[in-house]
């Protein structure tokens, strides 16, 4: 059965208020993004000694080094070689946490996949050959702002490189956002066997096709069906709240309690009780 998640900037930048809504949920494992308005691959040793004294205070696990790593133009290589250093930050940030996944992304949307899509391979060739060296997992997040955003798109990715060290992180959210009309069960089907991570946010489309984020539950991801399918198919992750919704006016902790609610409530209405 899989483990409940919460980034930790859904709710605040304020590390330590953060963590203690996370305890306040009932929640064990935390997603490392960003804190005091920095990435986690940005904090100085100082910082991330803090990181992990306020972790390991209270008995929490890490499942994720969420890095920005490409996301950057593809035809930049300057930003390229810089974003290699990021990765190289992150492989050494991961094992303070006993974590084994880092994030990474696709460079920022361009016109035509298709035009682009022998320079992604090209370009992912070093990160994946990084991760096999340093025995880290480099997860993949699906993503509207950049070139692969669906199911369908990361499973020809996944298929194409076939690296035990390259994964996906299924976001179901994101696919729907990136025109995927069915994540669940479509994207969903397709993508599977290489899922190590999940994200949870829900959202509709604007009358213009703009993304708008709704607290779980209110959009249009079939998460009742998603969620039995992850429980049913033996799924034994982190499945990861990162809501992206706030309330006009309101604030992201209102937004990530508004969405955890919604969370449980498809939990419960599915029998399903995560570890």
């Amino acid at each position: 059965m899989f483990t409940l998640g919460v980034m930790t900037d859904e709710i605040s930048q304020d590390l330590a208020h953060a963590l203690d809504v996370i305890e306040e949920f009932g929640v064990g494992t935390v997603e490392l993004h960003e804190m005091w308005d920095k990435n986690i691959c940005e904090l100085d040793s100082h910082e991330l000694t803090q990181v992990v004294h306020m972790i390991r205070q209270r008995g929490l696990a890490v499942c994720d080094i969420a890095s920005q790593f490409l996301r950057c133009y593809i035809d930049d290589l300057d930003a390229y070689n810089e974003h290699i250093k990021i990765l190289e930050r992150s492989i050494q940030i991961a094992p303070l946490f006993d974590c084994q996944l880092v994030r990474c992304f696709s460079f920022w949307r361009e016109d035509d996949l298709e035009t682009h899509w022998n320079t992604i391979l090209e370009r992912l060739e070093l990160p994946v050959r990084m991760a096999e060296s340093a025995g880290v997992m480099l997860a993949f997040e699906n993503v509207r702002s950049c070139n692969i955003g669906t199911g369908a798109e990361t499973t020809r990715l996944m298929e194409t490189i076939n690296s035990p060290n390259l994964r996906v992180i299924w976001d179901p959210g994101n696919a729907y956002v990136s025109g995927e009309a069915r994540p669940y069960p479509d994207g969903y089907e397709l993508v599977k066997p290489w899922i190590v991570h999940v994200h949870v946010k829900d959202a509709v489309l604007s009358p213009a096709g703009e993304s708008v984020w709704k607290p779980i539950g209110a959009g249009k991801v079939d998460y009742a069906g998603q969620f039995k399918a992850l429980a049913d198919d033996g799924y034994d992750g982190v499945v990861s709240l990162e809501t992206h919704y706030f309330p006009e006016g309101g604030t992201r902790e209102e937004g990530s309690r508004e969405s955890f609610a919604g969370l449980q409530a498809i939990l419960t209405e599915q029998g399903i009780v995560p570890n």
